[in-house]
C-alpha cells in the first residue's frame, strides 16, 4: 500500500474488466462509466488514494493526535465553503448538547428543521471541520440545519453520543416544533448514529422525525457483509481494517449487535421514519447500506436506496461540481421537500 509521490502516473481510466497494473490496482482502477467531471476529482485525490494509511490509534493520546491532525484541514475547507455560500453560522446549546446552527443566506424561516451528525469513523472531526455538507444542504433546501458537535470517541462512546442527538431532538420538539417538520442527517459514522438514536428515542417514547437521510452510513460495526470483503480493496477512501480501533474505541465489540450501536440489527416494525441512503458502487460498505434497505423493507418501513456507479465513500461533497455530485444533492432536496412539512404559514 506503499508509494512514491514521485513515480506517480495519472489515474488510468479504462473499460470494466481491464483494471490498471501497479500498487493497489483496484483502488487505483477508475472506470470509464464515470463523468468526466468526476475522473478529474478522482485525479486530484490520487496522491491520497494510493498513499500507506497512517498506523491505526492504539490509545488515547494517539486518537488525540490524529483528531488534531486532521481539524486544522477541515476547518479550512469548512472556512472557503463558507466564503462561497455565505450562510449564517453560530454556535448554539440545545438540551445540553453543542450544536452549530447553519442557516443560508437570505433564510425564510418556515418552522423546518434538518438535524445533522457528521461523520470520522466515530473518533475524527467535528461540527465545526465537517461544515461544507450542512452549509451545501441549507443551501440547496434553504432550511436551517443544526449539526450536532458530538463527543467523538474514545471519550464519546455511543451511550453518550446517541443521548448527546436524542437531547438536541427534544430541544427542537420542546420549541414547539412539530415531529413531521424535522429530519434527521448524517454521513458515514454519523448516518449509523442518526439511525440509532432515531431508534433509541423512538423506543423511550418520542415521536418519529419526518424523514432520515443517511449518506454512505456504516450499519454494522461487526464485519458483517459481503463487500466489508470483496470491495475492501477497491475502496478508495476506507481502509476497513484501519478504522477497527475507531469502532472498539465508540463500542465494546460485545455491544456490537446492539441496534443502537449496529441499527442494522434494529426491529424496524415498530415503526421508523422514511429513508433515503445514497452511496456510490466503489464503497467497501456497500452491504452496510443495502443490508439497511432491507431490514426496514422488510418491517413495512420506507426506504429508497439510490447507488452511483464508480463514486466512493461520501462522494457528494468532492463530487460537487460533477453530474454525479449534482445528481444526489438535487435527490437529497426532493427528499426534503416530499417529507418535510412547513411548521409556519
Amino acid at each position: 500500500m506503499s508509494s512514491d509521490s514521485q513515480t506517480l502516473q495519472p489515474v488510468t481510466r479504462v473499460a470494466a474488466g481491464n483494471a490498471p497494473e501497479g500498487p493497489n490496482p483496484l483502488r487505483n482502477y477508475v472506470p470509464s462509466t464515470i463523468s468526466t467531471e468526476a475522473a478529474a476529482v478522482y485525479e486530484d485525490y490520487r496522491a491520497f488514494i494510493l498513499a500507506p494509511p497512517p498506523p491505526p490509534p492504539t490509545n488515547a493520546a494517539e486518537f488525540e493526535a490524529l483528531y488534531q491532525a486532521g481539524e486544522p484541514r477541515g476547518l479550512v475547507r469548512a472556512a472557503e465553503v463558507a466564503r462561497m455560500f455565505g450562510p449564517a453560522i453560530a454556535d448554539i446549546s440545545m438540551g445540553g448538547s453543542k450544536v452549530v446552527d447553519v442557516r443560508p443566506g437570505g433564510y425564510r424561516d418556515d418552522g423546518t428543521v434538518i438535524i445533522h451528525v457528521h461523520g470520522g469513523a466515530f473518533a475524527l472531526g467535528s461540527a465545526h471541520s465537517n461544515l461544507p455538507v450542512p452549509i451545501m444542504l441549507a443551501a440547496a433546501t434553504g432550511r436551517r440545519i443544526l449539526s450536532v458537535d458530538y463527543t467523538v470517541a474514545p471519550k464519546g462512546r455511543w451511550p453518550l453520543v446517541t443521548n448527546q442527538v436524542i437531547a438536541a431532538y427534544r430541544a427542537v420538539l420542546s420549541q414547539g416544533t412539530k415531529p413531521e417538520s424535522i429530519g434527521m442527517t448524517g454521513e458515514s459514522a454519523g448516518g449509523n448514529i442518526v439511525v440509532a438514536s432515531i431508534l433509541k428515542a423512538r423506543d423511550q417514547g418520542l415521536p418519529l422525525p419526518a424523514g432520515a437521510m443517511l449518506v454512505s452510513p456504516l450499519t454494522d460495526l461487526g464485519w458483517g457483509g459481503d463487500t466489508r470483503i470483496t470491495l475492501a480493496e477497491a475502496d478508495p477512501v476506507l481502509r476497513p481494517r484501519q478504522i477497527e480501533p475507531c469502532l472498539e474505541a465508540y463500542a465494546d465489540p460485545a455491544d456490537f449487535m446492539n441496534p443502537y450501536v449496529s441499527p442494522v440489527y434494529g426491529d424496524f416494525g415498530k415503526g421508523f421514519p422514511p429513508l433515503l441512503i445514497q452511496g456510490g458502487t466503489k464503497e467497501s460498505l456497500l452491504s452496510d447500506m443495502v443490508r439497511l434497505h432491507r431490514a426496514v423493507r422488510a418491517a413495512g418501513g420506507h426506504s429508497r436506496l439510490e447507488l452511483y456507479e464508480g463514486m466512493p465513500h461520501c462522494f457528494q461533497v468532492a463530487m460537487a461540481e460533477a453530474p454525479e455530485g449534482k445528481e444526489a444533492l438535487a435527490e437529497q432536496v426532493d427528499f426534503w421537500k416530499l417529507h418535510l412539512q412547513p411548521g409556519k404559514p
